[in-house]
């Protein structure tokens, strides 16, 4: 038992240590003021109040060893919104994270386990249905204008159950993804920079899928970067 215990507890350690490893600055933009900073270090659940975070459809997401992790909807919240015949069954975790800003830098690491990608997920988002970065699974692309309009593809394609680090930072009409020892996707396009009633962050992972964030920050955006001109011209068509 004592074996087993501590395989268990090596197993947790290594994934804590697996999402502490985001050595991701920004590059685009200056960091402002620090709307969120979370290593969930302590368990908590996200209910209807939390200060921080909103479930989206009914997902349920927890703060745990370490991680926040999301998983689907109850059977019982999925046979009621199928009865009600509305959709938004909750299927695939969906966390909205309050007081977002228009201009922001994200900053976390991630890994999804488990469901099926859809033709708008997994993905991550800064207004509902605006300014997403959607990763498929023949590529990556940058969408706006309700994923009408893509400003920017990649062949990029998210792995299961393989940790990821990633910062966003958007500025304007500038949108710019990058992944700690993998691409870098960046567009350039006024549906990034419209105006909208809700800047919210949104991340979504596969439908029936698990998702499991670690070190999650937030900035707004005191201004662009001296240097993003030159860092710009020479980044990777």
């Amino acid at each position: 038992m004592i074996r087993v215990a501590m395989l268990i507890s090596f197993a947790v350690f290594q994934e804590a240590a697996a999402a502490e490893l985001n050595h991701l600055q920004p590059i685009l933009a200056k960091p402002g003021k620090v709307v969120l900073d979370m290593d969930f270090e302590t368990d908590f659940v996200v209910d209807k109040n939390h200060k921080s975070f909103v479930c989206g459809q009914g997902t349920t997401w927890k703060a745990k060893q370490g991680m926040l992790v999301g998983t689907e909807s109850s059977p019982e919240y999925q046979a009621k919104k199928k009865a009600q015949g509305n959709g938004h069954l909750g299927t695939a975790p969906r966390l909205q994270i309050r007081d977002s800003p228009r201009d922001v830098i994200l900053k976390y690491s991630f890994k999804i386990v488990g469901g099926k990608g859809t033709k708008l997920l997994p993905m991550i988002e800064a207004g509902h249905h605006l300014r997403r970065i959607y990763f498929g699974s023949d590529g990556s692309q940058i969408l706006v204008d309700h994923e009408k309009k893509a400003i920017a593809k990649s062949d990029f394609v998210l792995q299961q159950d393989q940790w990821y680090h990633v910062m966003i930072e958007i500025k304007g009409d500038e949108f710019l993804v990058r992944f700690q020892d993998g691409p870098t996707i960046y567009a350039s396009d006024p549906g990034v920079g419209a105006d909208f009633a809700n800047y919210t962050i949104g991340i979504t992972a596969t439908d029936k899928g698990t998702i499991y964030i670690d070190n999650l920050a937030m900035w707004d955006v005191a201004d662009i970067r001296p240097s993003w001109a030159s860092v710009k011209a020479n980044l990777a068509p």
